[in-house]
Parts: C-alpha cells; sequence; structure tokens
C-alpha cells in the first residue's frame, strides 16, 4: 500500500497528452470508490467484531460498541463526530435490508 501511495507523489502532468490525464483523472475516481466501499466494509467489520468481544466479556449490551466509531475517526484522521457519521452510513449501505431487490 505505501508504494502505491509514493506513486501518486510523483509529479508527471507536463508529459501525458489530455486524453491521459482524464483516464488517469477517471481511473482516480475509480480508486476513490473502491476505497470507500472497502472503509465502508471495514469500519463495519471493526464495530460487529469489538462488539462480539464485548459480549464475550459480559459487557451489558448497551454500552457495547461505544468507542467504535472514535476508532474509525482516528483511522480516517477525522474528527469523532464524523467517524460516527461514516460508521453509521457504513452499517446502511452495507445491510443487505438497506437495499431492496425490487423497486417498490
Amino acid at each position: 500500500m505505501d508504494k502505491v501511495l509514493e506513486a501518486f507523489a510523483i509529479e508527471d502532468t507536463a508529459g501525458p497528452a489530455a486524453e491521459e490525464l482524464v483516464d488517469q483523472l477517471a481511473a482516480l475516481e475509480r480508486l476513490k470508490s473502491a476505497a470507500a466501499a472497502r472503509q465502508a466494509r471495514l469500519a463495519v467489520a471493526l464495530d460487529t467484531r469489538t462488539r462480539e468481544a464485548e459480549a464475550a466479556r459480559g459487557v451489558p449490551a448497551v454500552r457495547r460498541g461505544r468507542g467504535v466509531a472514535g476508532q474509525v475517526a482516528l483511522a480516517r484522521r477525522e474528527s469523532p463526530f464524523r467517524g460516527r457519521q461514516h460508521l453509521g452510513l457504513a452499517k446502511v449501505l452495507t445491510s443487505s435490508t438497506a437495499w431492496p431487490s425490487t423497486p417498490p
């Protein structure tokens, strides 16, 4: 992953033709979307595993998962508020009940 990030640091905007620049922009947009989807799945997995571990330790159900949004925020280098938003949205987007198979 670090090698990929290092490759992005190389500034090579003078050489490619305009069409290649557009192609690169489109590819980066697809990469961003894929990364966001992966972040959502990872956040939900973290929440699930944390809640399971806390349940095994006897933590009351109402207290389980309290720190997960904060961990998500720290990992994303965002505020706790944004961490809660990201985790909440991730739960909705990865829920099988959020996306009906047929329109109403």
